[in-house]
């Protein structure tokens, strides 16, 4: 990943000092040239007797090589003057175009190897991640894998955003996600997840029923932006929906690395799972809880749950040990059987916040 960070940077670069440097070219010949000109304006002036204007002319018709004949020099030193003129002008015009052709050509050439470079590391990928959209919540999901050091690639419409994916090191495609075509090149038959992030939803079942069906197995989570088509997503063959935002993409990278558990939290929270859940309690001054170690207050004993976390006053302590001590005024995080959670939430001194009616924590603890 750093490697192609690494390429993709020294192409930008190269590209940038190329035109940079045919810009200085064109900047310095061009001050010589013109000043070459001026001076064979004034030296015309001079020697063929002209005026201005009438020497400007004859430089002029000189340079571009029209020559209409209506003047042309008649002294030496005149037709000297019209010589160096004309091979430093043309001279001059055959350079220019040359160094911005050069500069286009080297431009593309340097473009076109960064563009096979980065097609040749897609193929060497397998179990990557490929992200469909890289607005809001596709470059959400690009930080969560990169978190997670997963190959990832980019696809999306908008060539500014396309770029500033490879500049971050990552290989990103700009094309239309729900063609074949685009999704091959982005190495789908290979790929362990896809992610369609796509503002519209019309297109992410497109991607989704393309994904499907190019790679059965690839598991597809998608953003939804309407209700309603959350269930079309799952027809079409999504494996995991969620709505829309910035936390909605890191929901997808990690539904696209974590399914289980992404599906078995969600099944929690969402109360798919009828038998168990997460409850919050806090623990007042009158509870047999407080000043209990978390091994010596038996929660797991007594009412099978687990204590995932200790919320106190500003500080979370997750995952606590059993030595932890938990004090009055703590916010417990607790997950266990719903029949036992009911037996806990009605032991003296523990409240569940939501039928606390308004009570401050200080009422609370005091009771």
């Amino acid at each position: 990943m750093h490697h192609l960070k690494h390429t993709n940077n020294m192409h930008q670069e190269s590209y940038e000092r190329i035109v940079v440097g045919a810009l200085r070219f064109l900047a310095f010949t061009s001050a010589i040239e013109a000043a070459v000109f001026i001076l064979c304006v004034l030296l015309l002036t001079r020697f063929e007797h002209l005026s201005p204007f009438e020497a400007l002319y004859l430089a002029i018709i000189t340079l571009t090589t029209v020559g209409y004949g209506d003047y042309h020099p008649v002294t030496e030193p005149g037709k000297v003057v019209a010589l160096i003129l004309a091979v430093t002008g043309v001279g001059y015009q055959w350079l220019s175009l040359s160094t911005v052709v050069a500069t286009l050509v080297e431009g593309h050439i340097i473009r076109f190897l960064g563009d096979k470079k980065m097609h040749r590391k897609i193929a060497g990928f397998k179990n990557h991640v490929i992200v469909c959209g890289l607005g809001r919540a596709g470059m959400t999901a690009v930080k969560q894998l990169e978190r997670e050091e997963i190959p990832l690639v980019g696809i999306d419409l908008n060539e500014r955003q396309v770029e500033s994916l490879r500049e971050q090191g990552h290989p990103a495609i700009a094309g239309d996600a729900t063609e074949d075509e685009t999704l091959k090149a982005a190495g789908v038959q290979q790929a362990r997840s896809l992610i369609a992030a796509l503002p519209h939803d019309p297109d992410n079942i497109l991607i989704t029923m393309a994904a499907k069906d190019l790679n059965p197995g690839i598991r597809v989570v998608a953003r939804a932006d309407r209700p309603e088509n959350i269930k079309r997503l799952k027809r079409a063959g999504a494996d995991w929906v969620t709505a829309v935002g910035i936390p909605g993409g890191t929901r997808l990278a990690l539904a696209a690395l974590k399914p289980a558990a992404v599906d078995f939290v969600s099944s929690i929270l969402e109360h798919r799972n009828t038998d168990y859940k997460l409850e919050e309690l806090l623990i007042s001054e009158s509870s047999p809880l407080a000043g209990c170690s978390i091994r010596e207050s038996r929660l797991k004993e007594d009412y099978g749950v687990q204590v995932l976390a200790i919320i106190r006053k500003n500080t979370t302590i997750a995952n606590p040990e059993a030595t932890e001590k938990i004090q009055p005024g703590d916010m417990i995080i607790v997950f266990g059987d719903i029949d036992k959670l009911s037996q806990l939430e009605a032991a003296p001194g523990v409240f569940c916040p939501s039928t606390i009616e308004g009570r401050s924590r200080e009422q609370v603890n005091s009771s």
